[in-house]
């Protein structure tokens, strides 16, 4: 049967359900490891390892960064081997995407899931189209919708029926209404009640992320409504200056944060915290970096500091930790 390759930490509910669960639904088997091997081990496993089916491989985005960058790549023969793989607990970025299916001829598209969806709502397609940069469709007896960021009672702005207004100029609060929505919080009904609402009869799921829907019916997430950068009246979206940043040649990753404007006229300011490539370090500053970006975005969204770090923070499950890095900056503290 199908292979799944496990490396996230089964405790955790994506692990559950894109690890075990699905293997035992697919009538397949599992490759496990106790943690996210070295890049040089994994690669060796799948190519000794008989999987005359494929594989199916599920993570965060940074997994199969490391397989898309890893330069000895060619000399593993596993081209065409990981069949199925699923990238979540946060944004899949164009680069990364488009960089892995090329270096391994695997099939990669983004899934979209919380804890409190128990934790699965949508998926790309696995076996056909699945449009880049969208996080497919919902699965069945799943529902979704766009309503107002600031005010879910004003009603909803698309859910794929004639009334729906589509496009990134209609984005809004992702909220999602089926049988694997939580009940509510455990003694915490004041946190229940901000985060499940009802709506012409059916109770909805407030997801925290912003996103639109396209006319297909599938939406793009830009990011989580609470990382969300103001200035000046703008609003700007971590997530594209990210996948901006890392488009450059020398930017390996990048962590992106609003942090406090210090001189009070713009209301916040954007850091990007960036890690480069081995090979480009010292050959680029952060000012040079800068610039390159002043030419390739608009320019509130270029960010006014970039800092080069060792490793950009990641949680057990390889999310990035825009958040840590964005406490222990300095201009946060004042």
């Amino acid at each position: 049967g199908l292979g799944d390759v496990g490396v996230l930490p089964m405790f955790h509910s994506f692990a559950m359900t894109a690890v075990m669960t699905f293997s035992i639904a697919a009538g397949g088997w599992m490759m496990l490891f106790p943690k996210p091997p070295p890049t040089e081990e994994l690669l060796k496993e799948i190519q000794e390892i008989p999987a005359p089916k494929g594989l199916a491989y599920a993570g965060a985005e940074i997994l199969f960064k490391r397989l898309a960058d890893f330069p000895e790549i060619q000399n593993y023969d596993i081209m065409g081997k990981l069949r199925l793989c699923v990238s979540g607990a946060g944004p899949l970025h164009k680069p990364v995407q488009e960089a892995f299916e090329k270096n391994t001829g695997g099939r990669i598209v983004e899934g979209y899931g919380l804890s409190e969806a128990s934790p699965v709502v949508s998926g790309g397609n696995l076996f056909g189209e699945s449009p880049l940069g969208t996080i497919g469709m919902p699965f069945p007896g799943t529902d979704w919708a766009i309503f107002p960021t600031e005010d879910f009672n004003k009603g909803l702005i698309a859910d794929g029926l004639p009334r729906s207004k589509y496009g990134e100029e209609n984005t809004g609060e992702i909220c999602v209404c089926g049988p694997q929505v939580m009940k509510g919080y455990l003694n915490q009904p004041e946190e229940t009640a901000d985060t499940i609402k009802e709506w012409d009869g059916r109770k909805w799921l407030l997801t925290g992320d912003i996103g639109f829907m396209r006319e297909d019916g599938t939406i793009t997430i830009m990011d989580r409504k609470k990382q969300l950068i103001k200035i000046a009246g703008h609003s700007v979206f971590p997530k594209e200056v990210e996948s901006m940043l890392m488009m450059n040649e020398a930017v390996s990753e990048a962590a992106v944060a609003g942090l406090p404007d210090p001189e009070g006229k713009v209301g916040e300011i954007i850091k990007a915290w960036v890690q480069i490539k081995p090979e480009y370090e010292n050959t680029i500053t952060e000012e040079e970096l800068k610039a390159w970006t002043e030419e390739n975005l608009t320019k509130w969204k270029c960010p006014t500091i970039i800092e080069f770090i060792e490793e950009v923070p990641k949680s057990i499950l390889g999310k990035v930790q825009r958040r840590q890095l964005q406490e222990a900056d300095p201009l946060w503290n004042k």
